[in-house]
């Protein structure tokens, strides 16, 4: 009996090394849980190519839009961990969504593959607003409580999330107003409108209108803006300080250590390519290459101090 059994998990070894070695044997799916067109959706179909090149084998985009990328993410989860389904996550759908919605998925759901892009976000106001610097709105804003608005793309969007990060870090957020909206397009035009008086958003978004950026949510000042202060340096503590838009690929849970490490291996070859190069360099998509175990720490330590900015924003 002990020499059957022996034999029969040796042949259990043999049979999934074979199964690793062979991967992949069909198309890879890449969910992407927004609609065709957007910003995810176009990363996607741009990486695609290149990380089945580096796979050996082929791999394609699927579009799942609908419940700000839940839907998507809740019908990948709970799926076969076989390596040939992942999807491509940001940080609102991995981190936020699963905290302030009802949804089939959480923080152990999970296989993470790799990181792929991620930007610090930047508290911004008008270029021609009276404030120069982060001190000067935190004076005015005690100086007149209720005066000042600050906007976001929705509730528990990163573009709420950092306003929220910035006033609540600074002691002030109880003393101000937030009016949401559907998208950064009308928010940014009623900054220009001077309807609203702050918002953030990426360098990317921000360098695309007449702003003036008071703090980045990063661990060092941007190159770009060498004279504007970290959300640290302006006297905010962790886990606050720090905020990125990021996504990365995703499998279910549950998936072979060989495979993840085939998957994460082929994502960093794709992402170092020349023609997924020339896109981010097209598109000014800031590239953050992690590992499968790097990116699983990373994504974990987001989930828990992005808890705080939920109960911060009341979500």
């Amino acid at each position: 009996m002990k020499h059957l059994l022996k034999t029969t998990a040796a042949a259990l070894i043999l049979i999934s090394g074979a199964a690793s070695a062979d991967y992949p044997e069909r198309p890879i799916n890449l969910v992407a849980p927004f609609n065709a067109g957007g910003g995810t959706d176009l990363l996607l179909r741009a990486f695609a190519p290149h990380f089945a090149e580096a796979l050996g084998g082929d791999a394609y985009v699927s579009n799942m839009a609908g419940g700000s990328g839940t839907v998507g993410a809740g019908a990948l989860a709970g799926q076969k961990p076989d390596g040939y389904q992942m999807g491509y996550w940001s940080v609102t759908v991995s981190t936020i969504q699963p905290q302030i919605k009802d949804v089939p998925y959480d923080v152990d759901s999970w296989t993470p593959i790799c990181s792929v892009a991620a930007s610090p976000t930047v508290l911004f106001t008008n270029a021609s607003s009276p404030f120069q610097t982060i001190e000067d709105v935190v004076a005015a804003v005690k100086a007149e409580p209720g005066k000042y608005i600050y906007g976001s793309s929705g509730p528990g969007a990163i573009t709420h999330l950092t306003t929220v990060a910035a006033f609540s870090g600074l002691g002030i957020i109880d003393d101000m107003k937030h009016l949401p909206f559907q998208g950064s397009g009308p928010a940014l035009q009623a900054m220009a409108a001077g309807t609203i008086q702050f918002f953030g958003d990426t360098e990317l978004l921000m360098t695309r209108g007449d702003f003036r950026p008071l703090m980045v949510f990063n661990s060092e000042r941007l190159a770009s803006f060498p004279d504007v202060p970290t959300a640290a340096e302006a006297g905010i503590a962790a886990p606050l300080n720090e905020l990125y838009l990021w996504g990365g690929l995703f499998a279910p849970a549950g998936v072979d250590a060989d495979i993840t490490q085939t998957l994460t291996t082929a994502c960093e070859t794709a992402m170092n390519s020349d023609g997924f190069q020339d896109f981010a360099a097209q598109t000014s998509t800031v590239l953050n290459y992690r590992n499968a175990a790097d990116f699983d720490a990373f994504f974990r330590a987001q989930y828990e101090s992005n808890a705080a900015l939920i109960d911060a924003a009341g979500l």
